[in-house]
Formats: structure tokens, C-alpha cells, sequence
């Protein structure tokens, strides 16, 4: 293994702008690579280090989707359920047609894995007037604004096409039904202790809270970043487990849950957070080929999406050196995480930058490319 290239890359990330980052991998359980560069906070007071906390927005949803995969393996979700069969809010959902804003009944039933494939036709308006209303009740749950999302209209026929969306936050909801729990308890007892993972949560302790690092807007024209206000826009309100997009973790304790995933789904006690053929899984493409075309785009051709986020489905399209079966995702703040389950490989890169089109589209394809140049090397 040799990582002086991708050291050099690493090293040369403040030239792009970018104020500070992290990456690490791991092969066959052992972090095989570990490097912070620049700065966790505008002021350049304090370089990055492995003790800093961010919130990792949609790489969330790996570890919601793990969750409710648990209840998939146990057999008390079955993924051609109606959502309804859970929340029964679902039973009646309206489709709003964009050019004639005229509403009508939807005819197929919602599934859980609509929920899981992003294609149950809900869209990512956290701004909507049903949500900005449930949030003024003081008193509101989670499951209490999975059931108003209910209500929200959509913007296609379940299962008709790809849409990112709220999806996986509805997941959640169904995972609550079902395990009789809190979303965030269910995580803590069945993924977080079992995996001695501490520094991950909904709900950061005032702590935790001075280990956040700093966010930033990037500017893809010019490659410089100006400081934004520190918060998760996807937290709807103080008490709200969004599965989709609403955690904060430091880079080592993600690697600890996608690193169980990269072998086996089981920790070295003996403590299985998901079967092998369940892994497996996770790394198909579920995607017919209209729902296919609605999900590829400049950063992802060669790859589908799965139960789990992407899936690489063809390196000769998408150029990329992981093989077939790489899962994974990215969150909104530019962090990237790939699960390797046939070389055993993890990979989570950290950082905290809104509007980060060239770290999707370049940074985060090279780093990975790279990583397995190094391991070739």
C-alpha cells in the first residue's frame, strides 16, 4: 500500500478552498489510512482532529435504512407492505399535478420500499405550509409529522419514478411503529451501543456542542467558501428524529458502524447488526430503468440506488475502481461514505461545506479512486 498520492491530494484540499476536512479508511476491520487537514472553525484557530463533530445530514440515511432492514430480517417488515399497514395516514394519498394544480386520488398503495428506493413519489419540501404548521404544536412527536407528511401531496404515482425526497424520514416513522420505540431509542440500543458508538446522536450535549465544527457556502465558480450559521435545517424542531438527515457524528464513529457493514455485519463480539445476504442486498440497484434514468446523473452514471443509497452497478460507465455491489451515500454538507462488502473496504470523507457540487462531481470520485490505487500500489 502506498498513500503518497493520495496524501499529496489530501494535503492540497485548502488550495481548493476547501477550510478542512477528514478521511479514513479501513480494510478488514483496521484503519488503514487516518488524515485531518485543514481547519474545523472560520477563525483557523483550530485544526481539525479526530475529536470534531459534524452533522452528517444524509449519510443518516445509511444507518435508517440499516435499521429497518433489522425489522426486514426479523420479519416484522415485509418490504411490499402498504405504508399504510403502519401509518395509516398512507391509506389516502392525493397527486398534485404541477401544470394544472389540480389534485387527484393516487392508485397504487405506497410500499416500504417505495420508502427505501426514494420512489414513493414525496418530494424534499421541508418548507411546506403542512409542515411549517405542525411545527407551531408545541407538543409534536415524530411520529406526529410523519403522519402530517401524510397529507402533503405528491408528486407521482408511488413508484412510478426517482425522487429524493422525505422518504427515508417516513421510514423512520415506520421503524417507530414497529419496534414500539423512539426512532433515536431504537438507534441507540440495536446500533449506537452495541458498536460503542458515542459521539452520534439526534440531540448533541452541550459538550459535544463545542466540538461542532464551522459551515460553510462554496462557491464552485471562484473556490471559496464563506461561513454560514451552524444548524441542521432538517431537524424540523428540537425533538425530531429525522432519518433522513438528522444526526451528528465524528468521523471515527461512522466508521465504526460502516466498517461492521464492510465485514460481515458482524462486530468482533459476535454482535450481528445485519446477515451477509442481507449486506448483500443492500448492494443491488432496485431501480426499473424509467426510475434509473430519473436517478443518474453527471456524478453517478454507472450506479443505481438501492435499499441502502447508491449502488455501483457498471465500472466501465462510471469509471470508478470499486467493484460491483459498492454502497453508500453522501450527505448536504459534502460528507461521502462507501461500504466495500467485497473487499472488506469503509471509506467515510468529512466535511462541512453547502453547495459543494465539486466535491460530489470530482473530490469525492478521485478520493475513492484513489484509495484503491493506493491499496493496488
Amino acid at each position: 500500500m502506498n498513500f503518497s498520492k493520495l496524501d499529496k491530494f489530501m494535503d492540497e484540499m485548502t488550495l481548493r478552498g476547501i477550510p478542512g476536512c477528514e478521511l479514513a479508511v479501513s480494510l478488514n476491520r483496521e484503519t488503514i489510512y487516518r488524515k485531518s487537514v485543514g481547519y474545523a472553525d472560520a477563525a483557523k484557530t483550530r485544526p481539525m482532529s479526530e475529536s470534531d463533530i459534524s452533522w452528517i445530514f444524509s449519510c443518516s440515511k445509511v444507518i435508517t435504512c440499516v435499521a429497518a432492514m433489522r425489522l426486514v430480517e426479523e420479519g416484522k417488515i415485509s418490504l411490499d407492505d402498504p405504508v399504510s399497514k403502519y401509518i395509516p395516514e398512507f391509506a389516502s394519498l392525493k397527486i398534485l399535478d404541477k401544470k394544472t394544480k389540480v389534485l387527484s386520488d393516487a392508485t397504487v398503495p405506497m410500499t416500504v420500499e417505495h420508502l427505501f428506493t426514494m420512489t414513493g413519489g414525496m418530494n424534499y419540501n421541508i418548507n411546506a405550509n403542512t409542515i411549517k404548521e405542525a411545527v407551531t404544536n408545541e407538543n409534536i412527536t415524530t411520529l406526529d409529522m410523519i403522519k402530517e407528511m401524510a397529507k402533503m401531496p405528491l408528486d407521482f404515482e408511488p413508484g412510478a419514478k426517482y425522487q429524493y425526497s422525505l422518504c427515508h424520514d417516513v421510514l423512520a416513522g415506520v421503524v417507530e411503529v414497529v419496534s414500539g420505540m423512539r426512532f433515536s431509542d431504537y438507534l441507540q440500543k440495536n446500533i449506537f451501543d452495541p458498536l460503542g458508538m458515542v459521539d452520534i446522536g439526534f440531540r448533541p450535549t452541550d459538550a459535544q456542542k463545542t466540538r461542532f465544527c464551522d459551515q460553510f457556502v462554496y462557491s464552485n465558480g471562484t473556490n471559496t467558501v464563506v461561513q454560514r450559521e451552524l444548524n441542521n435545517q432538517y431537524a424540523l424542531f428540537p425533538n425530531y428524529d429525522s432519518g433522513g438527515a438528522g444526526l451528528f457524528s465524528t468521523v471515527d464513529e461512522y466508521m465504526k458502524f460502516i466498517t461492521v457493514l464492510a465485514n460481515g455485519g458482524k462486530t468482533l463480539d459476535g454482535y450481528s447488526l445485519l446477515r451477509p445476504e442481507t449486506i448483500e442486498m443492500l448492494g443491488k440497484n432496485r431501480l426499473h430503468d424509467n426510475a434509473l434514468n430519473n436517478f443518474v446523473n453527471g456524478r453517478l452514471f454507472g450506479y443505481g440506488w438501492g435499499l441502502c443509497g447508491r449502488v455501483h452497478r457498471d465500472p466501465t460507465v462510471s469509471l470508478s475502481k470499486s467493484p460491483v455491489g459498492e454502497f453508500g451515500w453522501d450527505g448536504a454538507a459534502g460528507a461521502f461514505s462507501m461500504v466495500d462488502a467485497k473487499n472488506h473496504i469503509a471509506l467515510y470523507f468529512g466535511t462541512n461545506i453547502f453547495n459543494f457540487t465539486y466535491g460530489y462531481y470530482y473530490l469525492h470520485p478521485t478520493i475513492r479512486n484513489m484509495v484503491y490505487e493506493a491499496l493496488e500500489s
